[in-house]
């Protein structure tokens, strides 16, 4: 009894939290999430993820749908067989494998960083791009899906892979475009097949900004479109609109291409290149 009364007053919460980070606007939700305060609960692992997913699909716009990132980076430069059905992400979350796994998802195929979605727009990443970025990726087609990002439990700021697109498309010059060959199956297929993904130049000094996205977020939280809550369970989570985000970040770039590091890099040791 006291197992399912919690259950109750969590979904009831969540209710009430996604309402209040204006999820019932959209139709489109990316899911960045980290659940490890939520152990206190004693919740058994695939009730807590029901409740989330029950809960988002509740207050979202129908028909909805609900992406997540599916990364697995261990893929890179390795013999690893990269199977899109059932090769689980790596560092992605629950929540993540949760929907990966779920009945009717569909998983974009990149061996590096895929992402999953289930509902009426899943669909759109079963006709991507071979690179893990740019134009008719995933972070495109969630784009032009005005898609809303939820990041439940992790802050924002180092939960946002969309600024990877972003670079990507703006060309940024401490980044280029390299080639991974894989093994891939496919419908109980082994092929080889080449797959891109842009990366940063070696040896030229790059360093990340120490805070990574936050100055992005700054610029969102003044303009009021950043939303967040902290609930009686103690987990904080943020909503932000993924084309605002864009927005904010392209106009940071203008001004200063090198936006996402703390310093220009030292592009003359480039010249053997």
């Amino acid at each position: 009894m006291k197992k399912i009364k919690m259950i109750e007053k969590f979904n009831t919460t969540l209710n009430r939290n996604f309402k209040y980070l204006k999820l019932q606007k959209y139709n489109n939700i990316f899911v960045a999430s980290d659940l490890s305060k939520l152990g206190k609960l004693r919740l058994k692992k695939n009730d807590l993820l029901e409740n989330i997913y029950t809960s988002i699909k509740n207050v979202t716009n129908k028909p909805s749908t609900i992406f997540v990132p599916t990364g697995s980076l261990s893929h890179c430069n390795s013999s690893k067989i990269f199977d899109l059905k059932d090769s689980p992400s790596e560092d992605m979350g629950a929540f993540s494998e949760y929907i990966r796994k779920k009945k009717n998802s569909i998983r974009s195929l990149h061996p590096l960083w895929s992402v999953s979605g289930n509902g009426k727009n899943a669909k759109s990443l079963e006709n991507v791009s071979k690179h893990a970025y740019g134009i008719e990726s995933p972070w495109s087609k969630m784009l032009d899906l005005d898609t809303l990002q939820i990041n439940i439990g992790k802050h924002p700021s180092r939960a946002v892979t969309l600024i990877h697109h972003i670079e990507t498309i703006f060309g940024v010059p401490y980044r280029y475009n390299k080639q991974f060959l894989n093994k891939i199956k496919i419908n109980n297929k082994i092929i080889i097949s080449d797959f891109y993904m842009s990366v940063f130049f070696k040896n030229i000094g790059i360093q990340k900004k120490i805070r990574l996205n936050e100055h992005f977020f700054e610029k969102l939280k003044k303009k009021k479109r950043l939303n967040y809550i902290k609930n009686k369970f103690g987990l904080e989570i943020w909503s932000f609109r993924m084309r605002d985000f864009y927005s904010v970040a392209i106009q940071e770039m203008k001004l200063n291409i090198f936006n996402y590091l703390e310093k220009e890099p030292k592009f003359d040791l480039l010249k053997k290149y």
